[in-house]
């Protein structure tokens, strides 16, 4: 979790920043949940300020306990009480086998999913899972054979690296110290930050490809709150890297503006999830 414990803020505290009551929110999601079908999958995404992910070694216990000792192992790593936590886990297909067998943990507190799950259930409104913002955008590309990096920045977050095959997330690493990365203009970007953007790309990109010894990074996508992102890519393409796009609408095979794509991608990827084959990470089923 963030440095704000769900526990030192309770559900009617961050409710009354965004409708000024619990009752207003209660409204608003029944109005919203009567224009959508009886039948209506729906995804639950939460925001990164709400959960944490981290990496840790596999405890080394039957599949089947694992869940029961995640909570032991990542207590000392998060903010929430033991019984506050819901989790749940995702192996990673590729492994150093050198630097043993990790898992991602993604946790979230239980009493603030509880009450907006029940929103859920009182307007009769099916609920397939609970998802973590940074892992959706992947809903957006189209599965390739070949490995495909996904670099995506929202503001005042950690920058987040996803490198994918077929659809299936394969490496995933957070970078700090570019939270701010969509506040610099493009002049600003290439007085340092964008050469220590590059390098740590570089980095994870060596990393899949000798440690793990996967075939080449064929391309890249940008999931930046920026309005220049095509001035960003062609930075991209100055310094090396060729094939670099901006991710779109047009990868997920819906005509948007872009501007309309930078409001509503979450809830574009999130209404394509139920649709995924994959299940790697549902804190609804955990919970």
């Amino acid at each position: 979790m963030s440095q704000q414990s769900a526990t030192e803020h309770s559900v009617e505290q961050v409710l009354l920043e965004q409708f000024g009551s619990a009752a207003q929110l209660s409204n608003a999601f029944k109005a919203v949940a009567a224009k959508l079908p009886t039948d209506c999958q729906c995804t639950l995404v939460i925001p990164p300020e709400r959960y944490m992910v981290v990496q840790i070694d596999k405890p080394a216990v039957p599949d089947e306990e694992i869940s029961l000792a995640l909570p032991w192992t990542i207590k000392d790593l998060v903010t929430l009480p033991d019984d506050d936590m819901v989790l749940d886990y995702l192996d990673l297909p590729l492994q150093n086998q050198l630097q043993g067998i990790k898992v991602n943990v993604v946790v979230s507190s239980k009493s603030w999913l509880a009450d907006l799950v029940a929103l859920f259930v009182a307007n009769k409104l099916q609920l397939v899972s609970i998802q973590p913002e940074e892992w959706l955008a992947r809903n957006l590309l189209p599965a390739k054979e070949q490995a495909q990096m996904l670099v995506s920045h929202q503001p005042g977050q950690d920058l987040t690296v996803q490198i994918l095959q077929q659809g299936n997330l394969c490496f995933s690493r957070r970078l700090r110290g570019f939270n701010r990365l969509d506040q610099f203009s493009l002049e600003e970007l290439q007085l340092g930050p964008f050469d220590n953007l590059l390098l740590e790309l570089q980095r994870s990109i060596d990393y899949f490809e000798g440690q793990l010894k996967q075939a080449p990074v064929k391309e890249i996508a940008l999931l930046f709150a920026r309005s220049d992102q095509d001035d960003v890519v062609q930075l991209f393409v100055q310094n090396g890297f060729s094939q670099v796009f901006r991710l779109s609408a047009k990868q997920a095979g819906v005509e948007m503006t872009a501007e309309q794509f930078s409001l509503y991608w979450v809830a574009l990827a999130a209404a394509i999830e139920p649709l995924c084959a994959r299940r790697e990470v549902n804190l609804e089923a955990a919970g």
